[in-house]
């Protein structure tokens, strides 16, 4: 085999040794890309309904912005429990409803999001920034004046939101992201809360079933060979960039 990878070819080894490996990765990523397309095929077949992340998408876009936080974790928790209670096997002793209610650890968002950090059920910079959502809007429940948090989305944890514009750099146009950068603090809050909860949304659809294939999650949701359901998500959080976008012209 004269056609190695750059790294095989510039690794120490004898011709044989780099043939034997370079077959191997070549073998890996075969397979790899047969599990993606067997993948996506199985979510395809499913009909996927994206009427309330366009509900709560419309929302983050045009509500007020003091209940930007209150509305994204409450979207936040309704997915998360559907995702456990749809992954969790009945049958569990003490009965399945128990992890969900008093000190289960199920039984709020900020566990919910602990377990699922925990054992890796979703990307992580998802989870910690519905963590850093979830803090502002405890700390608007606990104070009257709502006033005095004027101007929240300009300071931490809120601009410790991953900023989705750049993670997303190279498809900024086609995502309709360019401009993000143009616009306030509140506005690129409501973009990148918009992103989140489509991320969020499409994970906890289908990261869990990825991991119990024992498949790579990045790779088959996010790959060459990703699932429909991903352009469609994407489409959603593209109409309301672009709804964001517009205002502030």
């Amino acid at each position: 085999m004269s056609e190695w990878d750059d790294d095989i070819a510039a690794l120490d080894m004898s011709d044989v040794e780099k043939n034997g490996l370079q077959t191997y990765r070549n073998y890996t990523k075969a397979f790899e890309r047969e599990q993606a397309k067997n993948f996506a095929a199985e979510v395809n077949s499913e009909p996927h309904d994206v009427s309330r992340l366009r509900k709560v998408c419309d929302a983050i876009a045009s509500d007020d912005e003091r209940l930007i936080p209150v509305i994204a974790c409450a979207f936040a928790d309704e997915a998360l429990d559907e995702m456990y209670r749809r992954e969790i096997p009945k049958g569990i002793p003490g009965g399945r409803d128990s992890l969900f209610s008093g000190y289960g650890p199920f039984s709020s968002l900020s566990k919910r999001i602990q377990v699922a950090c925990a054992f890796g059920w979703m990307s992580e910079d998802i989870l910690k920034d519905m963590d850093s959502l979830r803090k502002v809007r405890n700390k608007f429940s606990h104070l009257w004046d709502h006033e005095s948090l004027s101007g929240y989305a300009e300071r931490a944890p809120t601009t410790d939101i991953t900023p989705i514009e750049t993670m997303f750099k190279e498809h900024e146009e086609r995502l309709l992201l360019s401009g993000v950068d143009n616009l306030d603090a509140l506005g690129r809050l409501r973009v990148r809360t918009i992103w989140l909860l489509g991320r969020l949304y499409y994970e906890a659809l289908l990261y869990p079933m990825a991991i119990k294939k024992r498949l790579q999650p990045c790779i088959v949701l996010y790959g060459e060979h990703q699932p429909a359901l991903l352009s469609r998500v994407s489409g959603v959080c593209s109409e309301y960039t672009r709804k964001v976008l517009n205002e502030k012209i």
